[in-house]
């Protein structure tokens, strides 16, 4: 064999058995730079509207059939950042004997607002319908009641963000699937793990989840799939599934409708209480009726009635401290609390509502983190007060060793907007971060806005 070509094969091995070394650690991601790239990508999603059908399966691997159907659920959700709504028709397939008691069809309705959190639930056979009024609950303790697609993306299997020790978290490339695996424990000593699918091709998506024991024991797995890009550049799964390997028991969830991004009217995050309702008002402290308010008199309950008849159908006993007062109150947003202390300064009660205020003035900034990609420069930032004034913008400052500011435009006054153009430099290749720094006449402490780039190998 001729000495040159002998030469020429020896480079060429040479150079492949190098490449993947040298390319691999600009490939490498701390924990903490790829919770920071997630963070960035969740920031990107505003509002989801959505109809989707569910589907709950109690799994038998040892027969034909292979699963049972056990629930069927017709949802409607709607989902910002700050409210959340979700109306479920459930229908139940038991294989036992019906009883009394039993109603195969199930329909709730919940809402999560900044003030408050309310519930209905209805059943197919007009029982008298239930009401649960509640203080406010943030978004993050929605998942018990609402499996929405924002929760199937992002939530960590039910953990605070603040309990993850990202200090001790593991994390690897699989250049074969061409995803981040993250390992991370919560802050419980040997407590339970959670392992992350992060999909970089999916702007960080997780796209798989698993809630393991501390002895290795695969507590519970859930899965995003059937992804599609929506118009706005966004990936949404269109089907997504949990699963209880001890239980064998799981759901499959498959969008049939969908909007993102898009504006959401706020009377569709509100119902009204329908006639009849039972409420259980803890805001108020009080339980009563919804009455008609044109009903007669002699037609409406009191405190009294509506109590019995709760004790009778629940076999629970309530302290009634106040002989027949009569409570007919509305379920809207704006009367709920007008309604509850109106009840109150009937029964005699004095007691303050534990509503959260909200801080007028206050100024809001998002996203808060920007996940920033090769093949876009120009991003949106949204500058808003609660008071509904303008926020007077003194100075800014970017700060990045990697990146460049190379325009900033203010349209605060007119459509609450800073536009922020962001240039990768040409000799970025790993992960890179700047930090654009707002200081607003109104805020004595100024706002961060921190930008993330991926590893250039596997920028989206």
């Amino acid at each position: 064999m001729n000495v040159v070509l002998i030469f020429r094969i020896l480079v060429i091995l040479t150079i492949i058995g190098v490449i993947p070394v040298i390319a691999s650690p600009e490939q490498n991601l701390t924990a903490e730079q790829l919770f920071l790239l997630m963070k960035a990508s969740v920031e990107q999603y505003n509002t989801i509207d959505a109809k989707m059908k569910a589907t709950s399966y109690q799994y038998d691997f040892n027969s034909n059939a292979g699963r049972e159907l056990k629930m069927t659920r017709d949802i409607i959700s709607r989902w910002s950042r700050d409210r959340s709504f979700t109306k479920t028709v459930q229908t139940s397939y038991s294989d036992t004997i019906a009883s009394e008691d039993h109603t195969a069809t199930i329909i709730e309705t919940y809402v999560i607002t900044p003030k408050y959190s309310k519930r209905l639930v209805e059943t197919a056979d007009n029982r008298t319908p239930r009401a649960y009024v509640k203080p406010f609950i943030s978004l993050e303790q929605e998942q018990p009641l609402s499996y929405n697609i924002y929760t199937a993306m992002w939530d960590l299997c039910g953990w605070p963000e603040e309990k993850i020790k990202l200090d001790e978290a593991t994390v690897t490339l699989d250049e074969k699937n061409n995803y981040y695996t993250l390992k991370v424990q919560g802050d419980i000593k040997n407590g339970p793990w959670i392992v992350l699918y992060v999909d970089p091709a999916k702007d960080f998506i997780p796209v798989k989840k698993e809630f393991i024991a501390y002895d290795g024991t695969l507590l519970l797995t859930y899965e995003c799939s059937n992804f599609h890009q929506m118009p706005n550049g966004l990936w949404i799964p269109y089907r997504y599934s949990w699963f209880d390997p001890r239980m064998n028991y799981g759901a499959v969830y498959e969008v049939k409708e969908i909007r993102v991004n898009e504006p959401i009217d706020e009377n569709l995050f509100d119902f009204d209480f329908p006639l009849g309702t039972i409420v259980i008002d803890e805001i108020s402290d009080l339980r009563y009726r919804i009455e008609d308010p044109n009903a007669p008199e002699s037609t409406k309950s009191t405190i009294k009635d509506l109590l019995s008849e709760v004790m009778a159908e629940r076999k629970e006993s309530y302290l009634l401290e106040s002989k027949d007062t009569l409570v007919s109150t509305p379920a809207k947003e704006e009367d709920l609390q007008s309604a509850g202390s109106e009840a109150k300064e009937l029964l005699g009660a004095n007691k303050q509502s534990p509503v959260a205020e909200i801080v007028l003035g206050s100024i809001e900034v998002l996203p808060t983190i920007v996940l920033v990609t090769p093949d876009k420069s120009e991003y949106k930032l949204v500058v808003k007060k609660q008071d509904s004034t303008k926020p007077e913008l003194l100075n800014y400052k970017f700060e990045s060793a990697q990146m460049k500011l190379s325009s900033f435009k203010n349209f605060i006054e007119t459509n609450d907007e800073l536009i922020v153009k962001v240039n990768i430099l040409e000799s970025h290749t790993g992960f890179i971060k700047g930090v654009l720094v707002l200081q607003f006449a109104e805020q004595e402490k100024p706002f961060e806005i921190t930008f993330v780039c991926p590893p250039l190998s596997v920028a989206i």
